[in-house]
Parts: structure tokens; sequence; C-alpha cells
């Protein structure tokens, strides 16, 4: 997806946060991230935005003593971080460098995306903190999401990490499933190597599990249960999948 593209999705997708956040009663708990309430979760993605902002600003990992000092209310610290964050996306541009934890990127092209996908998940926390149900998300977004689950995190960060999630990779040896998203389609497959993502079903594929896109991108987020989509073949594969795509994301 396109910077400009992911811009304007970050800029709906925290407006519609903001909103549902703030028709949350302060201390509603947000069911699929029980342990905060609402203005934990306004801290929360505050808190997100600083350290990316800091990312930019001083091309390392941001200390404690790195952090962004705000007051005000809640609401008011996280209006203040996200228009710093978007006025460093609008004067940096895609192809400037920044730190990230992704060795191969290293750019704010990678924060942008990565931005716009925490958003958005974080956004569907805000609804459901509001009793809401969780509203339409974009199926290209949807798409660059879950291919940046595939890639990045499954990916690259069962290499990149591989001391930390090599238990994860034995306990899963052979894993070999379908996902569907809309009409786009990968194979998870999980190996001594590490956790490979192929285009389309593959012959070896255990089973599929299937959705919409924004469907598929909250289960993977575990936003929606693990029964939530449908599955075509082997359920226990299906359901190690959705622990192990906990297990890798950030």
């Amino acid at each position: 997806m396109e910077f400009p593209d992911l811009q304007t999705h970050l800029t709906a997708d925290a407006a519609r946060f903001r909103e549902a956040a703030l028709a949350a009663a302060p201390d509603a708990k947000v069911p699929s991230c029980p342990e905060w309430t609402a203005t934990d979760l306004l801290d929360h993605v505050t808190e997100v935005y600083d350290h990316k902002i800091q990312s930019m600003r001083l091309f390392r990992e941001p200390g404690e003593a790195d952090a962004i000092e705000r007051t005000g209310a809640a609401v008011e610290r996280f209006d203040a971080a996200l228009a710093d964050l978007l006025a460093e996306f609008g004067d940096r541009g895609p192809e400037s460098l920044s730190h990230t934890w992704y060795g191969p990127d290293q750019t704010v092209g990678f924060w942008i995306r990565r931005m716009a996908q925490e958003t958005v998940v974080h956004r569907a926390d805000a609804e459901l903190a509001a009793g809401r149900t969780v509203g339409p998300i974009d199926p290209a977004l949807a798409l660059d999401g879950i291919d940046e689950m595939f890639t990045v995190m499954l990916a690259w960060g069962s290499r990149a990490y591989r001391d930390w999630v090599a238990d994860d990779l034995l306990a899963n040896l052979g894993l070999e499933l379908g996902v569907r998203a809309g009409d786009t389609e990968w194979t998870v497959i999980v190996s001594v190597a590490g956790i490979d993502i192929a285009d389309g079903i593959t012959a070896g594929a255990s089973g599929v599990v299937a959705g919409s896109p924004g469907e598929v991108l909250l289960w993977l987020w575990r936003r929606l249960p693990v029964d939530a989509l449908a599955v075509e073949g082997d359920r226990a594969a299906a359901a190690a999948l959705y622990d192990l795509a906990d297990r890798f994301a950030q």
C-alpha cells in the first residue's frame, strides 16, 4: 500500500479510535485486552506513537530518558501525539531513514505502515470498549496488514528472534495451513528453518481458515475468537496458527 493511502487510513482510523474511546466510560474494560480500561487504551496508543516519533527523530531505539513528556487529560495527550506523528510522517516521507526493529527496512515507510495497522486494530479495541460492533476495515488495508503479519512478523521474525521462538517452532513443526482472505490466499509453513509463507493454498495444506480480509486481520491479532472464522479441514492447525500469530505479533 502506498504512503499517501496509509496516511489517509491512519488519520481516519485515529479519528474513529478517538471517538470510540471517548464514547466508552473511562474505566470501561476493553474486552479484547481485558487488563486495560478505555483510558489505558488511550495511553497505550499515545505511548506507541511517541515511541515511533522518537525512533524517527533519534535514529535509534528510544530509552526511558527519551520519553516525551505530555500533559493534560488522556485524550489531550493522544491528540498531541497524533499531531506530532502525522507531522513527522508528512515532513520526512517514506524513504527517509529511521530506526526500526525490522532489520530489512530502516525507513519511515516501515513506521507509517506499522502505525496504520496498529491504529486500525486498536480502533477495534475502542469500539468494543464502547459496547459497539467493530466497524468495517478497508479490504486493501486489511490485506496489507495480513501481509505484514505473515512476511514481517512470522517469516522474518521466526529467523531474527530464533532463540526466543525456538520452542514455538518445535511445537508446531510440520504445520502447513492455508489462509484465505476474500480472494487472496497464502499458506503458512513451519519447519526447522523457520516460518515460510507461500502464495496460494499448497497441496500439502491440512486445512484452510477463511474469512473476509478484515475478519482475517482481526483474527490474526486475536480480536476475534479462535472459532470466529470458517475452517475447512484441520481445526487443530487453525488453532495452532492463532496461537502462533499471537506469539510473534509486535
